[in-house]
């Protein structure tokens, strides 16, 4: 296969290329500009170095017209694939890295990751239809039990958003496959994810039916793809009405996002999560790079956002970086809100929504990630996965474990905005 060969290549190159990095100065030349506290050479190689260390060794599975059950637990399974929410966003920031490095192991290493998941996806849903819930039940335990079960927003939105923008850059490898895919995500995305009368995404069994800030990435950010793929505005006038509605719930007079909305007391959480708010900006820069000058909804996005950030400067750490907590200075600094932001100022910046200086606000947040990021690509210090909680010190103890998928794709999607500085690019 295509990836193959080139994971030979990359193999056979690494030493060689590390080598040369290695003994280049990036502060070298009049070319290498330091704004922030980091050049652009260094940002460069920080997002370079996240990309390849999540290309990893891909291998098919095997696909066999069985009789029985046990003839497919005996089949061997795909290697190196995933399907959950954090692969879905470090794939696109692994897609969305090759317009700022050039590198040509990663792009493919994508294509690839998403074509093997359809052919395997299509085999575990024959066996559905051949043998029914058990068939589903053998199906739900493999790596794509989230895409054969879905549920909930975290087992397509992230996937699907990022498998729409592989399939929108290479057009002409587009599977038949990954149309059905893409169909079944859009499905329960737009028809069947539980919603308040407002339209709004909601979790109705979660804590006794939330509103999560997560959840306009998970279902708001593939909405809006969804509606470029299609050419449909409705899509992406959707996900600006859930950012408008949950702004309503959840944002604060300083800007900053309460990490949640219980509907049924009719008041937010207690605590500003820095991931949960980094979705909302996210979600909000995305969407609004998607929508019409002229759209009615426009300035009450854009409102939303200047706010944020106006927020989020004044809770901004001396190093650059920002707190799990985000207005209790007494709170650890986390990696992937951090990343998050830097992400959306810097999007913000380069679409004209804010003034240019903002650009060294994003900048010296990444030289604070950066020093979260090992020489061999790892990304340090990022919270694991967070329900929505109601004591200051659940948050406090949550666990960093090293190299948590969380932070690897924000950080790759902001240092590549930062680097595309005066261009507009989805």
């Amino acid at each position: 296969m295509l990836f193959a060969t080139l994971l030979l290549l990359l193999n056979s190159g690494c030493a060689g290329q590390r080598q040369a990095r290695a003994n280049a100065s990036p502060e070298r030349g009049a070319a290498a500009r330091r704004t922030g506290g980091i050049s652009d050479a260094a940002i460069r190689d920080i997002v370079e170095r996240v990309a390849r260390h999540n290309v990893q060794a891909l291998a098919e599975g095997e696909y066999p017209a069985v009789t029985n059950l046990a003839g497919a637990e005996s089949a061997a399974p795909p290697e190196g694939i995933a399907w959950d929410y954090p692969h879905g966003v470090m794939l696109y920031g692994m897609e969305r890295s090759t317009a700022v490095t050039g590198d040509t192991n990663v792009g493919p290493f994508v294509v690839e990751d998403n074509l093997i998941c359809v052919r395997y996806y299509q085999w575990l849903a024959g066996l559905e239809d051949q043998f029914g819930n058990a068939g589903k039940q053998f199906a739900s335990k493999t790596k794509l039990g989230r895409l054969i079960n879905l549920g909930n927003l975290d087992s397509c939105g992230a996937m699907g958003n990022e498998l729409l923008v592989c399939m929108m850059r290479h057009p002409d490898l587009v599977t038949p496959g990954e149309q059905i895919v893409m169909g079944r995500i859009a499905d329960w995305v737009t028809h069947r994810q539980d919603r308040l009368p407002d339209g709004t995404l909601w979790r109705s069994k979660e804590l006794g039916g939330t509103v999560w800030p997560d959840d306009l990435y998970m279902g708001g950010v593939f909405l809006v793809r969804y509606g470029i793929y299609t050419h449909d505005e409705e899509y992406i006038e959707d996900a600006a009405s859930n950012i408008i509605h949950q702004a309503a719930l959840e944002q604060d007079t300083d800007g900053l996002w309460f990490h949640g909305y219980f509907v049924k007391q009719q008041e937010h959480a207690p605590f500003k999560w820095g991931r949960g708010d980094g979705w909302a900006m996210v979600a909000t820069v995305e969407t609004l790079s998607a929508m019409r000058d002229d759209d009615p909804l426009r300035p009450e996005l854009l409102d939303i956002l200047r706010k944020q950030i106006a927020g989020l400067k004044r809770v901004q750490a001396p190093d650059g970086m920002w707190r799990q907590v985000l207005d209790h200075p007494e709170s650890w600094e986390e990696t992937s809100c951090t990343a998050m932001f830097a992400y959306g100022i810097a999007r913000a910046v380069n679409r004209g929504w804010i003034d240019p200086s903002n650009m060294e606000v994003a900048r010296h947040a990444f030289a604070g990630i950066a020093r979260n990021v090992t020489p061999d690509g790892a990304v340090l210090g990022t919270c694991e996965g967070t329900n929505i909680g109601m004591t200051l010190d659940f948050y406090l103890q949550r666990e960093r474990p090293p190299d948590d998928p969380h932070g690897r794709g924000p950080v790759m999607l902001a240092g590549t905005e930062i680097l595309l500085a005066g261009k507009s690019t989805n």
